[in-house]
């Protein structure tokens, strides 16, 4: 559903009711039991498809174990179909009490008018208050300078590397930090390609048509406009113009980013075309390093124990050379205005209970914007998470615009969708391609 659709539905008021999202694909909601009487029901809605999505699920469990007055029903399915839900469920009067979101996400529904200012609403707690969360956390969850989202995590990527692989060719691994260089990273990429006749992309009579183990994932779905932002980023450059009417994308840094990922894949040979399940082809050893989130940590954490694959991770690479920068974002949770204020008190409730007892959170692999659970050594010592505390500092997330599901949504043929997919899966020229993407945002963001 587009948000031009979406906006007219709003204002005639005559959107048919919708139900809560579905559950990801493959898996189940079980039926949900009548409250007892007296019991406060409350809906909420995310995002989370990935194994963060079964952490989220025990936490809430816990939660309604201890909490019999109030009950929590938990619906996930992934992000882009879940807001096109949201937006429609709230045209009907029927929206969630609690919805997680990303912040770059914000000003999309404040604008809409479809989630509360939370300044007044959390005045008076001793949980959720500037003091106790990381300040980039809680500083980009606010819209004009209002609080619209309660964080939760912050999150970006990083380079996972299988231990294996790296030891049978007998290559350094990458260290935690900091980023390796371009240099660096082809060296490894060139040795870690092998051909069917055990040969690296480093070899002479290396074959190209027969590779076995490629060395690094090549994304097509959004990651991949992730992945650009991170280089793009890195390169100094800029989406938006400051009065957010028009794209302010620099043609020649962005089209340098795109070509360095299409290289890898239809020049170097170092990673495969066409690429679908990224996490599948790391555990079984198709690629030999994943560019991917903290989220991924509890997989890679259960192939260890039930399969004993040795992993470990490092920090995005600094590709050009100048200042580091890495894509990035995080959760939170915001409270939908067409929501029942009657349950507003129990939804704040339940989201000072989440946040200080958000170090079960952290083993997702998220970072906790829980400044005294980030900071715990419980959390400091766990695997794989040093190169993204390290990365904090240097995440970029996406611009905050009210037009942002036009632009960067995944599941219809946005800009950045299309721009992706078109570059690393059909090998278009990325400065014709970014040339289009930018024409198209601009028209975007200029229209009412």
């Amino acid at each position: 559903m587009s948000l031009l659709l979406i906006v007219a539905l709003l204002g005639a008021g005559c959107a048919a009711p919708v139900a809560a999202p579905a559950a990801p694909a493959g898996e189940t909601t079980a039926a949900q039991p009548a409250a007892p009487q007296g019991v406060v029901t409350l809906e909420f809605w995310g995002g989370w498809t990935g194994p963060d999505a079964n952490t989220m699920q025990s936490i809430v469990d816990r939660y309604n174990a201890e909490h019999p007055n109030v009950q929590v029903n938990l619906s996930m399915q992934a992000w882009s179909p879940l807001f096109d839900a949201f937006i429609a469920a709230s045209s009907a009067g029927s929206a969630p009490d609690i919805l997680a979101m990303h912040p770059q996400e914000l000003a999309q529904f404040v604008h809409l008018g479809l989630i509360l200012p939370l300044d007044d609403i959390i005045a008076n707690s001793e949980v959720i208050k500037p003091e106790n969360y990381l300040e980039n956390a809680w500083e980009g969850n606010k819209v004009d300078g209002k609080l619209y989202g309660i964080p939760l995590d912050l999150h970006m990527h990083g380079l996972y590397y299988n231990k294996a692989a790296f030891e049978r060719a007998g290559v350094p691994v990458p260290p935690p930090t900091p980023p390796i260089t371009q240099d660096e990273f082809m060296d490894i990429a060139k040795r870690l390609t092998i051909d069917a006749n055990g040969k690296s992309a480093a070899e002479e009579g290396f074959d190209a048509n027969q590779i076995v183990q490629y060395a690094i994932n090549a994304h097509t779905n959004h990651h991949a406009f992730f992945q650009w932002w991170s280089l793009y980023n890195q390169l100094g450059g800029k989406l938006i113009s400051d009065d957010g009417k028009s794209c302010a994308m620099d043609l020649d840094k962005a089209a340098q980013a795109w070509q360095f990922l299409q290289d890898l894949v239809y020049v170097h040979k170092v990673a495969p075309q066409g690429q679908t399940d990224y996490p599948r082809d790391f555990l079984d050893g198709r690629t030999a390093m994943l560019v991917d989130g903290p989220w991924r940590i509890p997989q890679l954490e259960q192939a260890a124990a039930e399969s004993g694959f040795q992993w470990g991770a490092a920090q995005y690479p600094n590709i050009f050379g100048g200042e580091f920068a890495v894509w990035g974002s995080g959760h939170n949770f915001t409270l939908p205005s067409k929501a029942d204020p009657n349950k507003q008190a129990a939804a704040v409730a339940f989201l000072e209970w989440m946040a200080a007892n958000s170090a079960e959170w952290a083993k997702s692999g998220q970072l906790p914007a829980f400044k005294a659970i980030m900071e715990s050594e419980e959390f400091q010592q766990m695997e794989g998470r040093a190169p993204f505390i390290a990365s904090m500092p240097y995440e970029k997330l996406f611009p905050a615009t009210p037009k942002y599901n036009e632009i960067f949504a995944s599941n219809a043929p946005t800009p950045m969708m299309v721009m992706a997919q078109r570059i690393m899966l059909e090998a278009a020229d990325p400065a014709v391609e970014v040339k289009t993407a930018c024409e198209a945002i601009s028209a975007i963001l200029a229209a009412p």
